[in-house]
């Protein structure tokens, strides 16, 4: 698996993606920073809850990624020639989703961790928020930030049900737009949709589902 996780790597470059991430982190954080000269946030909560809305942004990322390892092969019709090498369908395939997954779970933690982070640092001299944290407040925090990547990740494959009825990547990333907005509806407040743990653990599971789906049906499936 590992082994073709690595040629995948190799056939697809992500030096790219990995810097739009790197840009996309920054630009949130300048942002959670910035709004404080207008609306100051009033709790460590506040940034915690907006730390986690901007991280949906990577599931756009995803889609693209997944459009880029798995839908533009089906339908330029590469993907046949793969499926002619003595390769199981199954990991092939599985080996293009765990990068996708892997990729999404680093930078969700990774945009929670640095933007908090860096919101936290701005804050100690500019006082905005007048309150203490806590180690009981990290550790809820972060156990959030982690749950909350692992979702996420899980979320980034359901675009993937919407480009493979048609193989269309323009789907896929529309699909991912609509759901990053969905979860997002009431950003800026404690009453977000992602704020209610059964709304993104529905999605993750209903990833999941999807993941499983399309493996299951590759075997049987020829691109003609």
């Amino acid at each position: 698996m590992l082994n073709l996780m690595k040629l995948e790597l190799q056939k697809y470059k992500l030096k790219g993606t990995i810097l739009g991430g790197v840009i996309a982190i920054l630009i949130f954080m300048g942002s959670l920073i910035a709004i404080n000269y207008d609306e100051p946030l009033k709790s460590y909560k506040e940034a915690y809850l907006l730390t986690n809305s901007a991280s949906f942004i990577f599931i756009i990322f995803a889609s693209v990624l997944l459009s880029q390892f798995i839908i533009n092969e089906y339908k330029n019709k590469t993907v046949t020639v793969l499926f002619m090498y003595p390769l199981s369908r199954k990991k092939l395939l599985t080996a293009k989703m765990s990068i996708v997954v892997l990729f999404t779970f680093v930078f969700s933690l990774l945009s929670r961790v640095v933007i908090f982070t860096g919101f936290y640092i701005f804050n100690q001299f500019a006082q905005i928020v007048d309150e203490e944290l806590t180690n009981s407040m990290l550790v809820n925090y972060g156990a959030g930030f982690l749950s909350g990547a692992v979702m996420t990740s899980c979320i980034s494959l359901v675009p993937l049900y919407f480009g493979m009825r048609k193989y269309s990547a323009s789907a896929t990333i529309v699909s991912a737009v609509i759901l990053m907005a969905v979860l997002n509806i009431g950003s800026g407040t404690e009453f977000t949709l992602n704020s209610i743990v059964y709304i993104p653990a529905a999605l993750a599971v209903t990833g999941v589902l999807v993941a499983l789906l399309t493996l299951r049906n590759v075997e049987g499936k020829d691109v003609l």
